[in-house]
């Protein structure tokens, strides 16, 4: 009789703390910082060091297409605990500052201009009837770059908006590679800055991270420094535009929010769990 209800305690015991636990992981606050467009300069390089150092960054998304692709995978091998994502992207929408495909661009001439540049804008694109199995070579050439680069993949997601097609295909590389689509993994989009006023930006931070409520919830962020390549960066679709000049202090400022002492308090007070991709897994 001892030993019977010995065990009917240990596992009573075990029943409630499991129902603690259970109840306590529901009511959690869970937020994923993901930081958009590194690689895109040097100077996203460097904002997205302090970000992961210094601040809430919890997860980077690559743009492999970018001139700086390979300085970034460097930083990233040398930091192999943060949560990468690629990018993945069919669009290069600065004035001036124009990128390619991986591939050769002979081989996905639907998704590029006769120079060979990746289009400026989606509108541009799509009037180009892209082939979806180009948009498919072109996306698993850039997967797997980044993996060739020894890059330790935790995620996906788009660098702009998708029609069906593109969508489709992300589904198809994420069940391929077992890499989960950011944004599709029950998030709450919680939070951006990217296009608020630059002294604005920490004060609309503190008042949406304020409104946060239980559940799983995602922050878009565009870390960047103030600098001539960063202030020369303009958007070439007037749509897109948001600034009379380049974005640098835009993305110094969202960088500058993510390292602030009153963001740290913020997420503090409220006792919300910064989480990444990989802890989702």
């Amino acid at each position: 009789m001892k030993r019977r209800a010995s065990v009917f305690f240990l596992l009573a015991g075990f029943l409630i703390s499991f129902y603690t636990v259970s109840v306590s992981r529901a009511e959690d606050i869970r937020l994923v910082v993901r930081g958009d467009d590194l690689g895109m300069t040097q100077g996203s390089i460097a904002a997205f060091e302090t970000g992961f150092k210094e601040g809430v960054l919890t997860c980077a998304s690559l743009l492999v297409v970018a001139p700086w692709f390979e300085a970034a995978a460097d930083l990233i091998r040398r930091n192999p605990d943060w949560c990468i994502g690629v990018h993945l992207c069919l669009i290069g929408e600065w004035q001036g500052y124009r990128w390619r495909p991986v591939l050769p661009w002979g081989k996905v001439p639907s998704l590029v201009d006769a120079d060979g540049f990746l289009f400026r804008a989606p509108d541009e694109l799509w009037s180009n009837k892209p082939k979806p199995e180009e948009i498919e070579a072109e996306f698993r050439a850039q997967i797997d770059l980044a993996l060739k680069k020894g890059v330790k993949l935790q995620y996906v997601d788009l660098h702009y908006d998708a029609n069906d097609d593109v969508k489709r295909i992300t589904r198809k590389l994420s069940k391929e590679y077992g890499l989960p689509i950011s944004g599709t993994l029950g998030e709450k989009y919680a939070i951006s800055v990217y296009k608020t006023p630059v002294d604005q930006k920490l004060e609309a931070a503190l008042k949406l991270i304020d409104r946060l409520t239980p559940g799983l919830w995602l922050w878009v962020a565009h870390p960047g420094i103030e600098s001539p390549e960063q202030n020369a960066l303009v958007h070439a679709s007037p749509e897109d535009r948001f600034t009379d000049s380049g974005v640098g202090r835009h993305r110094a400022a969202e960088t500058n929010v993510l390292t602030s002492k009153a963001v740290k308090d913020a997420i503090a007070k409220k006792k919300i769990r910064l989480t990444t991709y990989r802890d989702l897994r």
